[in-house]
C-alpha cells in the first residue's frame, strides 16, 4: 500500500491526503493506470469515514455499501508526481451520501487539478441484510463536513 499522511478536518472543509505513486501504479504509457485511481479514493475515502464514523464502528453489523465510481481523468499522473487528494461530502440523502474526490499533484509553488471523482456509498444493515436509513450520528457528522459542489 502506499504511503498515506492524513490532514485533520476542518469543519465544513476538506480532508487532504498525501499518496506516494508506486512502481507498481504505472502502467506501460508511464502513467498512472486508470485502474489505479480507485485504490486512490478509496485510501481517501477511508481516511474521510474514520472522521465522519469513527474508529468502533462495528463494519459487520452496520455499515457502508459502494454503490456507484465516477472518475474523470484531466491530466496524466506520474511516477515522481507529489499526489494530494482531497475528499468532502457533496450530498446526503435518505438513505445514502455522495462523496467527492480531488487528486491534484504539486507543481512547483502551486497544485494542478489531474483527477476528479465521486462515490455514492449506501448504508447497510449487514445483520438484517438491508439498506438502511443515514444513522442521526452520522448524518450530524457529515452535515458538518458538508461541501456543496454548485
Amino acid at each position: 500500500m502506499a504511503s498515506v499522511r492524513s490532514t485533520p478536518t476542518i469543519p465544513g472543509m476538506r480532508t487532504k491526503i498525501t499518496i506516494q505513486v508506486r512502481f507498481h501504479d504505472i502502467d506501460m504509457a508511464h502513467h498512472v493506470h486508470n485502474g489505479v485511481y480507485l485504490s486512490y479514493f478509496e485510501q481517501a475515502r477511508m481516511d474521510f469515514l474514520r472522521q465522519v464514523i469513527g474508529k468502533d464502528n462495528d463494519w459487520k453489523k452496520r455499515g457502508l455499501i459502494l454503490a456507484r465510481n465516477e472518475v474523470d481523468y484531466r491530466q496524466p499522473v506520474h511516477l515522481s508526481d507529489a499526489v494530494e487528494v482531497e475528499t468532502w461530502c457533496s450530498n446526503v440523502g435518505t438513505k445514502s451520501f455522495d462523496l467527492s474526490y480531488a487528486l491534484f499533484v504539486k507543481d512547483g509553488e502551486g497544485r494542478k487539478l489531474c483527477t476528479q471523482g465521486r462515490s455514492v456509498m449506501v448504508c447497510f444493515d449487514y445483520l438484517a441484510g438491508n439498506s438502511i436509513a443515514v444513522p442521526d450520528a452520522w448524518r450530524v457528522s457529515l452535515a458538518r463536513l458538508m461541501e456543496n459542489d454548485a
